[in-house]
C-alpha cells in the first residue's frame, strides 16, 4: 500500500463519524479541541470563523475554500493551516468513488501557539496555508488527536502533544500565528474580503472598537488605515494575476477597485516602489 494511503487510513480512524460541534467553533474556549466532519453529500458552510489557530486535515474527498477573494480546491492528503481570526466559506465535497467526505479539525489555545513561536524561529503563515500530509506531520496529528479524543490525559501531557504538532508546523514555516497588532487584525479583515467596501466605521465595528481608537492604535504602530487597505488589496491582486490566472478586469472586481485602470495604476506604482534604490 502506498505510504500516502497508509497515512490517510490511519487518520481515518479519528474521522469515523461526524461529531461537529453544536456551537460555532469561534465560540469554543479552553483546551485544544478536535472535531470530525463527515458527510455523504456535497455541503456548503458559509461564514466560517475560527477565533483560534486551527488545522483542517482532509482525509477523504475534497474541500473548496472561498476566502481572500479566491476560490481554491484542496484534495485528500492536504492540511490547511489557519491562523486565529480566519474567515471564509467552505464546501465539503465527497469522494466520487467512496461517496464520503472526511476531515479532522483541531484548534489550539493561544498560549500554546505563542510558546511554540518562542521555541524556534518560524515563518509566519499566510492567512491561507496548505501543506502535504507527510509522515512526520501525520504522526504528530494522530498522536495529538488520539489524546484529545480520549479526554483522560493529564494537561501537561496533552499540551506536549499539541506542542509537537505546532513545532512540526513551525519547522515547515507554517505556524498559524494569530494577529497580535491592530494593523495585523485589519489586514486579516481585508484579506478575508478584499472586494468589500471597507470603511473605518465598518472595520472598527468588526474589531469591537471605535473609529477614533482604531486610528489612534494604527498611528501608534506607525501606519494608517488607508495604507493597510491599499497594501493588502494590491497583494491580493498580485496573487490573483500571477497564480490564479484572473484577467485584470476580474482581479479589479475581486479586490474592490472601481476600474481596471485604477488597479493597473496601483500595480505599476507598487512595482516602481519595490524597485526604488535604497538610499542612506
Amino acid at each position: 500500500m502506498p505510504e500516502a494511503r497508509q497515512i490517510l487510513d490511519r487518520l481515518s480512524r479519528l474521522a469515523a463519524r461526524d461529531n461537529r460541534p453544536l456551537i460555532p467553533i469561534a465560540d469554543i474556549k479552553g483546551a485544544a479541541s478536535l472535531f470530525t466532519f463527515v458527510t455523504h453529500q456535497r455541503e456548503r458552510i458559509a461564514g466560517c470563523a475560527f477565533s483560534r489557530a486551527s488545522i483542517v486535515v482532509i482525509v477523504e474527498g475534497a474541500k473548496e475554500v472561498v476566502s481572500m477573494g479566491r476560490h481554491l480546491r484542496f484534495a485528500a492528503g492536504t492540511v490547511l493551516v489557519l491562523p486565529g481570526g480566519w474567515r471564509g466559506d467552505v464546501v465539503n465535497d465527497p469522494d466520487p468513488n467512496s461517496g464520503a467526505y472526511r476531515a479532522i479539525f483541531i484548534d489550539f489555545p493561544d498560549d500554546i501557539v505563542r510558546r511554540a513561536a518562542r521555541a524556534l524561529p518560524v515563518v509566519k503563515a499566510e492567512p491561507h496555508f496548505s501543506l502535504p500530509l507527510d509522515p512526520v506531520l501525520a504522526a504528530a496529528i494522530h498522536h495529538a488527536g488520539e489524546g484529545i479524543a480520549s479526554g483522560d490525559l493529564p494537561d501537561a501531557l496533552m499540551d506536549h502533544r499539541i506542542m509537537e504538532v505546532l513545532i512540526v508546523l513551525g519547522m515547515r514555516g507554517a505556524l498559524p500565528v494569530k494577529p497580535e497588532t491592530t494593523a495585523d487584525r485589519v489586514r486579516a479583515l481585508i484579506r478575508w474580503q478584499p472586494d468589500r467596501a471597507w470603511t473605518a466605521e465598518l472595520i472598527a465595528s468588526e474589531l469591537g472598537t471605535s473609529n477614533a481608537t482604531l486610528r489612534r492604535r494604527l498611528a501608534d504602530e506607525g501606519t494608517g488605515l488607508r495604507e493597510v487597505i491599499a497594501t493588502e488589496r494590491i497583494a491580493a491582486a498580485q496573487t490573483m494575476l500571477a497564480e490564479d490566472g484572473l484577467s485584470l478586469n476580474e482581479t479589479a472586481l475581486a479586490t474592490g477597485y472601481r476600474s481596471t485602470r485604477l488597479l493597473a495604476d496601483r500595480l505599476r506604482a507598487a512595482r516602481t516602489e519595490l524597485h526604488q534604490p535604497l538610499t542612506s
